[in-house]
């Protein structure tokens, strides 16, 4: 792999505004420098995402700004956007809420060469808002790998190889298990420093989980755990006790798993009705 080839950093924003400048920031301080950042509006935000990303359009001249009208489809949609206007042949995945130490991109170019893979991933993600209790509940830190050891998305990746297996913004929540789904392709993780920057309150909590609840596929399951639903939150608290013990969380996280569940009962249900109407 060349040492000066061209990364395309794609960013999918929705009602980003507090993180975006963040994520466009960490990325202006990448040690490798040879890199364009592309952000796409995933439809009509209702804060100042797009605004924002037109402002560093005109400041930087390696950034360019698109929007997307319309709904909102997933963040999908607007990689699949972004790498059909990428320059460079070499994509990286990009969500707003994320923010890369600085030499993600050139550890991570090291890594694709070294594994002879079309596409790789960091290990892990650290929480980077972590004094907020309902971010630390999120995670503290989790595993990018699965039981494999591998994972079954992906951050850096050859455009070529991805240009021919589009995300499908159908799979929702889901919609970067796109090639995994279909193929059952798994991908090498690295240490690779990153931050994401966690839903830190209950809009935000509430928000996420009707999203995750749009993409679960056994809406029947989720109904009929209805009358268990404490008996759920409670041994969800308890396992997650067990990875990262804070006193707060004793009381916290039962509530927290709660709100969880009812997200995705009420998407649970949308899905039944639209299915007998």
């Amino acid at each position: 792999m060349k040492s000066n080839i061209l990364v395309s950093a794609i960013i999918a924003a929705y009602n980003e505004e507090l993180h975006l400048a963040a994520c466009i920031k960490s990325l202006l301080a990448q040690s490798y420098k040879n890199m364009e950042i592309i952000v796409v509006e995933n439809g009509n935000s209702r804060d100042k995402t797009f605004k924002i990303a037109k402002l560093y359009e005109k400041k930087y001249k390696n950034i360019r700004a698109f929007s997307i009208p319309g709904k909102q489809k997933g963040p999908g949609n607007a990689w699949n956007f972004g790498v059909n206007k990428a320059k460079g042949n070499i994509i990286l995945i990009c969500g707003a809420d994320l923010i890369y130490g600085k030499n993600y991109v050139k550890d991570g170019l090291k890594f694709l060469a070294k594994s002879k893979v079309p596409a790789i991933i960091h290990k892990e993600e650290k929480c980077n808002n972590l004094s907020n209790l309902w971010a630390r509940a999120f995670f503290k830190t989790r595993s990018s790998l699965d039981e494999t050891g591998l994972s079954k998305v992906f951050t850096i990746v050859k455009k070529d190889y991805l240009k021919k297996r589009p995300f499908n913004p159908e799979l929702g929540y889901a919609d970067d298990q796109t090639i995994f789904r279909k193929e059952g392709t798994r991908f090498s993780g690295y240490d690779l420093e990153i931050y994401h920057t966690n839903p830190a309150s209950l809009e935000d909590t509430w928000s996420h989980s009707l999203w995750v609840g749009r993409s679960i596929k056994n809406s029947g399951l989720t109904v009929l755990m209805l009358p268990f639903f404490l008996i759920w939150a409670v041994y969800k608290t308890l396992n997650h006790l067990k990875t990262d013990f804070y006193f707060p969380f004793i009381f916290f996280l039962p509530v927290y798993y709660s709100i969880k569940y009812f997200a995705y009962l009420i998407e649970a249900i949308k899905k039944i009705i639209c299915y007998f109407l």
